[in-house]
C-alpha cells in the first residue's frame, strides 16, 4: 500500500508543478498583452490631446497676435507726442476694435476695449492735445486683461500681476 499512495503523492505533486508552470506561461503570456494594450491606449488619448491643442492653434495665435497688436496700439494712443503716429494708432484701434479683435477677445478685453472706446475720440475728430494720458491706465487695464485672456487660452499658469500704476 505505501507503494501505491507513495507513486499518488508523486503524481499528484507533478500535477501540483505543471499547474503551477501553466499558470507562469498564462501570465508570460497574459502580461505583455495587457500592456501593449496600455500603451495602445495611452497613446490614443495622447494623440487626441494633441490632436484638440493643435486644432486650436491657428486660433490662439490670432488671439495672441491680434492681443499684441490691440495693446501696442493702446499704448501708442496714450503716451506717443507724434500726432502722425497717433492717427495711425488711432486708426488701427477703431479696426481692431469694430473688427478682428472682437473675434478673440473675451468679455474683460471687450469691456477694457469698450473703456478705452469711450475716451478715444474717432476718426473725424480732431487729434487731441498729446500726449493722450488719460489713456494711460486705460490701456494698462487692457493689458492685463489681454494678459489673463492669453495665459487662459495658452493653458500658462503665472502668478497674478498687481496693478501698481495708476
Amino acid at each position: 500500500m505505501t507503494s501505491t499512495t507513495g507513486k499518488r503523492r508523486t503524481g499528484l505533486k507533478k500535477s501540483k508543478n505543471e499547474g503551477a508552470e501553466s499558470s507562469k506561461t498564462n501570465l508570460a503570456v497574459f502580461i505583455p498583452w495587457v500592456l501593449a494594450f496600455a500603451t495602445i491606449l495611452v497613446g490614443v488619448w495622447k494623440f487626441t490631446a494633441e490632436q484638440g491643442q493643435a486644432n486650436k492653434k491657428p486660433f490662439l495665435e490670432k488671439q495672441l497676435e491680434l492681443g499684441f497688436q490691440a495693446t501696442e496700439t493702446a499704448a501708442k494712443l496714450a503716451v506717443t507726442t507724434d500726432v502722425e503716429e497717433w492717427k495711425k494708432a488711432r486708426h488701427t484701434f477703431w479696426l481692431l476694435y469694430w473688427g478682428p479683435l472682437s473675434i478673440v477677445e473675451d468679455p474683460k478685453v471687450e469691456q477694457a476695449m469698450v473703456e478705452l472706446g469711450k475716451l478715444v475720440p474717432t476718426t473725424d475728430e480732431p487729434v487731441p492735445p498729446l500726449p493722450m494720458s488719460i489713456l494711460q491706465h486705460h490701456s494698462y487695464e487692457l493689458a492685463h486683461a489681454v494678459r489673463g485672456l492669453l495665459l487662459k487660452s495658452w493653458n500658462i499658469e503665472l502668478p497674478d500681476v498687481e496693478a501698481k500704476r495708476n
